[in-house]
């Protein structure tokens, strides 16, 4: 019968009749698993990001020794495969290196041992869904992660800790100050959905979540929620009647201080202007539709310092007013007027050159005409029959139908009209005669 070996520490059995003259050498052997397997410590170094931790059939092997204590230079955190994955170890693990061991067994949960840490770690040899559990997670004085239920803890030397939880109780303080030091975020989660703050077990400020919406209120009756600077200037209130109360040149909009003062504010108050007419007064460029304004029409005004709204009328009054009184003092070259200097007396006429006219005259047939420069009169006949009516189209794109049609269907249909300058003429043809009116 040939020898067979234990599942979980690979001590050999002899089988009967076998090993003759070398029996003694096997049980030594097994005798050195034995010890390693109940308090052997084994010094394991690591390197790269693996290593496997094997348990040799009949042999001694690193995965034997009951105390793991890791030590080399690893790359990064190191995966430890425990081999084969059908025994069971228990190992008590020291992690001497500067880099995170984790051990895996198989497919199952895995347990790290963060770099100088200890841990004590089981592995269920369940095949290939092995897993590795840290035991010592489930002592409740443990100095790693884990849960435990205590009665009382005394610790008068302080207690340092890095997590703590607590269910339905508070933390008191008999002297000193709470400082809560992290290096994420803060975060206060309140179920009830109140934060209380209170001072001598005093409640004075409340902070409540109202359909999402928060709310911040004092809880002290007939007091204010002050704000200040850091050197205790008071910047604003919100005084227990309501009132929000900002301190003179503490409010600004973009950057740029409010100085007007609360009474002229207040004017606002009785104001029925609109958003579109404040718009016109802050420089608004837009022009509207024209309107023909009445006498009776209102128009803003700068009285003395004082805005008045007047009549359209009082202000046709001032103009006419102005422009029917007045001392002509000299009259310039070009404008079509001659005479001297206008004292008390004097003369003042047009310049005969005035209209005499510097122009050309142009004949021509064509079926338009476009005045150029100056203005032109214009004479014409149609040419073919049909005609008569012709289309006048001013400088702006404006146009209108000039209908010179006689009745008889026939030609010589005649015109005689106007254009002002840049306007033109335009129909079935025509002949013309056209003269341009050029001042002398």
């Amino acid at each position: 019968m040939v020898s067979t070996y234990t599942a979980n520490g690979g001590i050999e059995k002899i089988g009967s009749g076998e090993q003759s003259g070398t029996w003694g050498d096997t049980t030594n052997t097994n005798f050195d698993i034995i010890d390693r397997l109940i308090s052997g410590v084994g010094a394991i170094t690591l390197s790269g990001t693996t290593h496997t931790l094997t348990t040799s059939e009949g042999s001694l092997s690193d995965g034997m020794f009951k105390v793991l204590v890791l030590g080399g230079s690893p790359s990064g955190t190191n995966t430890i495969t425990i081999a084969p994955n059908d025994a069971d170890k228990l190992y008590f693990v020291k992690n001497g290196t500067s880099q995170t061991a984790t051990f895996t067994q198989g497919s199952g949960s895995d347990v790290s041992v963060a770099a100088g840490a200890g841990a004590i770690i089981f592995a269920d040899g369940a095949g290939s869904g092995a897993a590795v559990t840290d035991l010592t997670a489930l002592f409740p004085n443990s100095n790693t992660s884990g849960a435990g239920t205590f009665d009382t803890v005394t610790a008068n030397g302080g207690v340092t800790v890095d997590n703590i939880t607590i269910d339905g109780t508070e933390i008191d303080l008999s002297s000193g100050d709470l400082t809560v030091d992290v290096a994420g975020d803060i975060d206060l989660d309140a179920g009830g959905g109140d934060f209380k703050f209170s001072v001598g077990g005093t409640e004075i400020l409340r902070v409540t979540n109202s359909s999402s919406d928060v709310i911040i209120r004092p809880v002290a009756d007939a007091k204010d929620i002050i704000f200040q600077q850091r050197d205790g200037t008071e910047v604003a209130r919100i005084e227990d009647n309501g009132t929000f109360n900002v301190v003179t040149d503490k409010f600004a909009i973009n950057g740029t201080a409010v100085t007007s003062t609360a009474a002229e504010l207040n004017i606002l108050d009785t104001a029925t202007v609109t958003a579109g007419e404040l718009n016109l007064l802050d420089g608004d460029t837009s022009v509207g539709s024209s309107i023909t304004v009445a006498d009776s029409d209102g128009i803003i005004v700068n009285d003395g310092g004082t805005m008045k709204t007047i009549p359209a009328s009082a202000v046709k009054t001032y103009t006419t007013a102005g422009a029917t009184s007045g001392t002509v003092t000299s009259v310039a070259t070009g404008s079509g007027l001659t005479g001297g200097t206008i004292t008390s007396s004097g003369t003042l006429s047009l310049k005969n050159s005035f209209l005499a006219s510097n122009g050309t005259v142009s004949t021509g047939t064509v079926t338009s005409f476009t005045a150029s420069t100056y203005p032109h009169f214009i004479s014409g006949a149609t040419t073919s029959t049909g005609g008569g009516t012709f289309t006048v189209t001013e400088a702006d794109g404006s146009t209108h139908t000039l209908n010179m049609r006689d009745g008889d269907g026939g030609t010589h249909d005649t015109f005689a009209t106007l254009l002002p300058a840049g306007s033109s003429i335009s129909g079935n043809q025509f002949q013309y005669l056209a003269v341009a009116l050029v001042p002398g």
